[in-house]
């Protein structure tokens, strides 16, 4: 399995800053964009490039017959080709002092290219800890990482024109540096209507992108099955249709999370169920349910309820 590594980029909307970005945790929900910019050679990790749109010399080439800038021998992405090895080499110095190599990109033949494109750029010679970058792309040539910081067990897990699914794994408590047990999370990355603005579709796990921060982890992302096991024997739980199902896309910001259940396959019995998480009550418990929470009026604050509450 390929592993990938975050990414440094320029954040277009400070306040709101979101995937693809440079320094700034984005925004839970992916409810808004940001525009991304080459980071400089040698650049610090965690350190910030001034806010822009344009490309630096050397990243874009031109593309005849309507191929890429990354296009040759046919490819979408040819991992030998200028506008790559431009790329690589705006990523500074590995761990080991080396820089990174193009492992593994986008497969598509020129004449069906994807309008966002990718190029794993792993550490040579690495082990399953090292660090990997997932670099992307337009049609112009290099837009930037797909976080601000470098990240281990990182693998791309799918993609379609405009967008690239990243799942992020991490080491958690006294696991061996082969077998991570943190995550999965996968972060969905879309590329904007302007071409240059790239949007996940949820956080990016902080244990992943920052695992030596010493902070304490983040309650969110959550899976289904946790909020499943905290709804067992609560009120709330009775008052659900039978069976108890929750949809696969949880919404999380803070210390909230909103899921959807509904009997499968019937939207009739749809509801909202909004979740808190308490660390000293043991962790998520239900709050409320019903087809349409007013989030703020039960205790969420008003900037996790523009993104969980919807």
């Amino acid at each position: 399995m390929k592993r990938i590594v975050g990414i440094i980029a320029a954040v277009a909307a400070v306040a709101l800053a979101t995937a693809c970005q440079d320094g700034s945790t984005p925004a839970a929900g992916g409810s808004s964009t940001v525009t991304i910019a080459p980071s400089g050679a040698g650049q610090p990790s965690g350190s910030q490039q001034p806010p822009g749109t344009q490309q630096s010399p050397g990243t874009t080439q031109p593309a005849g017959n309507d191929a890429p800038a990354t296009a040759g021998n046919g490819k979408c992405v040819d991992l030998n080709s200028g506008v790559v090895t431009a790329a690589l080499g705006r990523l500074g110095a590995n761990v080991g002092g080396d820089g990174f190599y193009a492992d593994s990109g986008t497969d598509a033949a020129v004449g069906s290219c994807p309008s966002l494109l990718w190029v794993l750029a792993g550490t040579p010679h690495g082990t399953a800890s090292s660090p990997w970058h997932v670099m992307l792309f337009n049609h112009a040539g290099y837009l930037g990482t797909a976080t601000k910081n470098w990240t281990a067990y990182t693998t791309v897990v799918g993609s379609s024109d405009r967008s690239v699914q990243v799942q992020y794994r991490w080491l958690a408590g006294q696991d061996a540096s082969c077998c991570p047990s943190g995550g999965p999370v996968t972060v969905t990355l879309t590329l904007g209507s302007d071409n240059h603005t790239v949007t996940p579709d949820r956080d990016f796990p902080t244990q992943a992108t920052d695992p030596g921060s010493g902070g304490t982890p983040s309650a969110c992302p959550v899976s289904k099955s946790v909020l499943l096991a905290a709804l067992k024997g609560t009120d709330i739980e009775s008052r659900l249709a039978k069976p108890i199902e929750l949809e696969d896309q949880i919404d999380c910001a803070g210390d909230w999370a909103m899921a959807h259940s509904g009997t499968h396959n019937n939207t009739v019995n749809r509801a909202q169920v909004l979740f808190h998480y308490v660390a000293t009550e043991g962790g998520w418990r239900p709050v409320d349910l019903g087809s349409a929470l007013h989030c703020t009026e039960i205790g969420v604050p008003s900037d996790v309820a523009t993104k969980i509450c919807r």
